[in-house]
């Protein structure tokens, strides 16, 4: 039931996620506070970065493993939208700078209008990702894979701690993901969705 709520919430709010993100603490992290706070500089920094209103939703997960020194601390899950495909065309002055640093050829091909490969925007949003200091850096700082299966993501992987090690507020982030469960529609006059169209 839930799964399908949050699918369906994909076909009323025009969502096409992209993007399946894991991203660990430093530190066996139990301060919910502290998680939703690093989802909302997240979802600002994104946003302000690329000029775009991306869409997000974020989960938490439990770590399980015993063996882990996290241990019953949180890690975050994170559902990611592209930016356009005219941002793409039309990069903000910052994705200018980040691909010339790194990525020049991504960045020849977004300004001649050719298509920018998967693993070029892969890597440019884990280095923005990156930028915030509550995300560790490194390689396994932050996990990025495309999006194959989103009934089996969301329907199974996400959720697959509700009831059993958290409630349905403890893993899903409402108040920082752009879910409407208030009605069939995406109200961009309704004061929480307009904060976070910006």
């Amino acid at each position: 039931m839930l799964s399908q709520i949050l699918l369906r919430q994909l076909e009323l709010l025009d969502i096409d996620f992209k993007y399946w993100v894991t991203i660990p603490w430093g530190y066996k992290q139990r301060n919910m506070d502290r998680v939703h706070r690093r989802h909302r500089e997240l979802r600002r920094s994104l946003r302000a970065f690329y000029k775009e209103p991306i869409k997000i939703w974020f989960f938490n997960e439990v770590h399980t493993d015993t063996a882990s020194r996290h241990c019953g601390g949180y890690h975050s899950h994170l559902l990611i939208e592209d930016c356009s495909p005219d941002r793409w065309k039309h990069p903000s002055k910052r994705m200018e700078r980040f691909l010339s640093e790194k990525d020049p050829e991504a960045l020849f091909a977004a300004l001649s209008g050719q298509p920018v490969s998967d693993d070029s925007k892969q890597s440019l949003l884990k280095r923005v990702l990156q930028l915030s200091p509550l995300v560790p850096s490194g390689s396994l700082g932050v996990v990025i894979k495309p999006i194959h299966d989103m009934q089996g993501l969301v329907g199974d992987y996400c959720l697959k701690q509700v009831g059993k090690e958290l409630s349905i507020a403890d893993v899903i982030d409402v108040f920082n993901s752009d879910l409407n469960l208030n009605n069939d529609s995406w109200d961009a006059n309704h004061t929480r969705q307009k904060t976070l169209s910006l």
